[in-house]
């Protein structure tokens, strides 16, 4: 009850007063001494009133839309054609009030009508363009916000991998002492040692910046797959698709690893190997979107919440990277249909490399 009130004062009270004043000062320019005052009131605040719906399509609609995808052509056609559209209906709704209250004729002269659409046209630009203005400011404040959450979370998370990171070259040369001792005739053990050598060195050296290549992430998420292969049952149904497509763009290191994460750690234990299935595709839109679907069976006995929990990164944590690196530009659904886990995730990314158009 009290997120509802504070909801209400914070979007809706605050706005209402806001407009009210607004009112009252055009009000205070134009006032006429030899006309009703509450006739121009009313006139005055429907005129205002009419302007509300116009100022917030153009901040919320028009700005995002043509301002901020740098269509500015585009973006000062569509303001001057909705100031001209709101201000004949401002016109048309407004002296219609004030002829019922005062019987005063709408249309008493050229000059008049010249006038007060010169008027009215004069307060829709200015309310119209102070609403963008005020959308561009709040919209830059917040995007500093976020951009301070997401440094704060890269600095957090570059401190956890220090503090657990085993020395690489130590790790390498591990790795590859092991490699060395295993039979030449065992080419899976070796292959395996070979995929792991690679998957490590991906996260310790190519993972070091805000954005890799989508090359280098989906071949990462193939060897990933092929090591978790390994410990399935012989016959299961694990299925990738990935679009030719997937190529020329960045996306954040890392991001889509839960997602598959965690159809393997919830995958159904049947007798029946081939009953155990996840199916992955990966798909590339026209609309620099990428699609990720991930459908794994499940034991039905088991509760949904332990299914999004993923040992790493983790669902949770991935939700809160999408809502900080990709914000408004991703759609994240997790459902289940029988004993079928599905979870889609959309990403827009507009990040294409260089020379990639």
């Amino acid at each position: 009850m009290n997120a509802l009130i504070h909801w209400l004062i914070k979007y809706k009270v605050l706005h209402l007063l806001l407009w009210i004043v607004i009112s009252f000062f055009f009000l205070g320019i134009d006032y006429d001494e030899s006309t009703s005052l509450v006739s121009q009131l009313l006139s005055t605040m429907v005129a205002t009133g009419l302007s509300v719906p116009a100022c917030y399509f153009a901040a919320n609609k028009l700005t995002p839309r043509f301002l901020y995808q740098k269509k500015i052509r585009k973006f000062m056609g569509a303001l001057a054609l909705l100031i001209a559209l709101n201000t004949v209906i401002t016109y048309l709704v407004a002296m219609s009030i004030y002829h019922l209250l005062t019987g005063l004729p709408m249309f008493r002269s050229f000059n008049y009508v010249r006038y007060i659409c010169c008027v009215i046209f004069y307060y829709n630009v200015m309310l119209i363009s102070v609403s963008c203005v005020a959308k561009i400011i709040a919209d830059r404040y917040n995007m500093e916000q976020r951009l301070l959450e997401v440094e704060k979370e890269r600095m957090s998370t570059e401190l956890n991998f220090l503090r657990s990171q085993i020395n690489p070259h130590f790790l390498f040369n591990i790795m590859n002492t092991i490699y060395f001792q295993i039979d030449k005739v065992n080419t899976q053990a070796r292959a395996s040692v070979e995929k792991l050598s690679e998957m490590l060195r991906y996260q310790l050296y190519e993972c070091t910046t805000d954005k890799i290549e989508i090359e280098k992430e989906m071949e990462y998420i193939k060897n990933y797959i092929s090591m978790q292969s390994l410990r399935m049952e012989k016959g299961t149904d694990i299925q990738l698709a990935m679009d030719d497509s997937l190529s020329g763009f960045f996306i954040a290191p890392l991001l889509l690893l839960p997602v598959i994460e965690n159809a393997f750690k919830h995958i159904s234990n049947d007798r029946d190997a081939a009953k155990n299935k996840i199916h992955i595709s990966m798909q590339h839109q026209s609309n620099e979107a990428l699609l990720v679907q991930v459908r794994n069976t499940f034991d039905t006995t088991v509760k949904e919440q332990h299914l999004l929990q993923s040992g790493g990164l983790g669902m949770q944590n991935l939700q809160r990277r999408l809502a900080l690196i990709y914000p408004r530009r991703h759609e994240f659904s997790v459902q289940k249909k029988g004993n079928i886990f599905e979870t889609n995730l959309k990403i827009t990314y507009h990040d294409p490399l260089p020379g990639s158009r």
